[in-house]
Formats: C-alpha cells, structure tokens, sequence
C-alpha cells in the first residue's frame, strides 16, 4: 500500500511503463509489427498506471481473499475503461477503441472478454508482481528518486500538451477535408445540371425543328427577331460558358486542396492511427477512414 504521495506517483509511473509494454507485445503477437501503443508518444500508457494505482489502494485490504480481489479487480478496471472511453470521445470527437463487434459488450467501450482479462492480471499483479515493484521503489534513494519523478513528469507534460494539440489540429483537417468534399459535391451537381439542362435543351430545340421546318420559307419575314433572339441566345451561351468556366476552376481547387490535406503528413497523427485501428471519429468517420487504410498501406 502507498504510504506517500512519492509512492504514488511511482507506481503510477512504473506502472504505465509495464503497461505499455503489455500492449506492445499483444499489438506484436495479434498484428505482427511493432506498433507505438498509447494515447501518448512515451513508453508509457496513463491508463494501466491509474487502473493498478487504483486496484492497489482499494483492494490491498482485500487481497488475501482472491475470490473478492478478483471481482473487485474485474470491476474497477472495467469502470475505469469505460470513462475513460467515454470522456476521451467526448473530449476528442474520436472513438479510440471499440469492442461492438464483441459479445458482451457496453457502447463498445468494454466487453467480457478484457475485463476478464484485466481482472486476472490485476489478480496476478497483486498477488506477485506489485511486492516486488514496490519494493523496488523502496530501494531508490530518495533524492534520485525525487530528480528522476521531476523529470519523467516534465517530459510526460510535454508529451500530453504536444499529442493533445496535435489530435486538435487533426479533427481540424478532418473536418476541412469533409467540408471541401460537400462543396466538390455540390460544384460537381451543378455542372452535371448545366450539362443535363444543354442536353435537353439540345433535344428541345431538334423538336421544334422537325415540327417547323415546312413553314421555314413562309416566316421569312421575322428573321430579324430570330437574328435578334439568336444573339441573345449567344450572348447567354458565352456566359453559360463563363460560368461553367468559373465552376470548373473551383472544382479544380478543391480538389488540389482536398490532396494536399490528403497527404499532409503528421508522424504523431499516423501513430495515433496505427496504434488503435479501430478508431472511430464521430463527426467525419468516412475521411478518418480513408485516411487510416492510405496511413495502413504506407506502413507496410
């Protein structure tokens, strides 16, 4: 048990380290690549530090009694993932991991399957790994101690502070990148409505033609008008022209910025993306999506 706020803090630490670890060794056994694991870019994931900080403070009482220290384990990390996910969406806009497609699971947040898992390691942790961790800890000089928590911290601060940005100005191409996608939607509706209109049109006018074509020389006498109503239609024409001209250079912009947002390229933003492939945005999934599968292809 934590006896200081010094404890705490070090197994906080310690503990997101180990965690980090387990998550890039699953990541190596399921996938078969080294994937940079964790919200943040360090050797360390918050998460596991807090959910065993937690598990030691609240069942260390508990811990002779594996029945209770197992269901006590199995349910606090399974809270604990759950906000976690929950505020991190919130927060982010982004669905970092998602269990929908396992049995058993709440707003795919959690699902049997892990906090079985969770519960059993923690179990395990207590029982076997947390003695030796903490003794660990009480064999640092205090001072080096001191010099090297100030350290690790300042350095997961930045860590946070850079990430947290980075996911910012990310959403922020997100959401650009779907916004010139509906404007190419709309550019490109209107001029397939200029071309549908010209063809009718087209059409119309080879009716009329075929219908009046046997009174031509008897109507001779308005060729003025028609001279008069043929320049008018001309003059329409050119700005018809000028028009789809002027759509066309938009649509040609758009897509020149769509491409460069498209393949702007972000070294935390891709890891992010790698390391939890199931990651959902809840405002622009289909560009995320996009994103993910060319971020997928670059790193094979």
């Amino acid at each position: 048990m934590p006896q200081t706020f010094y404890d705490v803090v070090w197994i906080f630490i310690i503990y997101a380290f180990i965690g980090w670890c387990s998550e890039v060794a699953y990541a190596a056994l399921e996938r078969g690549i080294f994937v940079n694991r964790g919200f943040l870019n360090g050797p360390y994931c918050p998460i596991y530090g807090v959910g065993v900080l937690i598990v030691v403070v609240v069942l260390t009482p508990l811990k002779d009694n594996l029945l209770l220290l197992y269901a006590g384990s199995f349910l606090l990390t399974s809270v604990l993932e759950f906000i976690t996910g929950y505020v991190m969406e919130k927060a982010f806009h982004n669905k970092w991991w998602d269990y929908s497609d396992k049995p058993f699971n709440i707003m795919g947040y959690v699902c049997l399957k892990f906090s079985i898992l969770w519960g059993l390691a923690c179990s395990f942790i207590m029982l076997v790994i947390h003695p030796i961790i903490f003794g660990f800890i009480r064999m640092i000089p205090h001072i080096l101690g001191i010099v090297l928590i100030v350290i690790i911290m300042v350095c997961f601060a930045v860590d946070l502070f850079v990430t947290v940005s980075t996911i910012i100005k990310f959403n922020k191409r997100l959401k650009l990148m779907n916004e010139i996608a509906a404007k190419l939607k709309v550019v490109s509706n209107e001029i397939g409505e200029n071309v549908y209109e010209n063809v009718m049109n087209a059409l119309e006018k080879k009716e009329e033609f075929k219908d009046t074509h046997t009174e031509l020389l008897d109507e001779l006498e308005e060729k003025k008008e028609n001279i008069s109503n043929t320049l008018q239609e001309t003059k329409e024409k050119f700005s018809e022209a000028a028009e789809k001209a002027k759509l066309k250079k938009e649509q040609e912009e758009l897509l020149n910025k769509y491409r460069q947002l498209y393949e702007k390229k972000n070294f935390i933003s891709s890891r992010l993306m790698k390391a939890f492939p199931d990651m959902k945005s809840k405002d622009h999934n289909e560009i995320l999506q996009k994103l993910k599968i060319k971020n997928l292809r670059k790193s094979k």
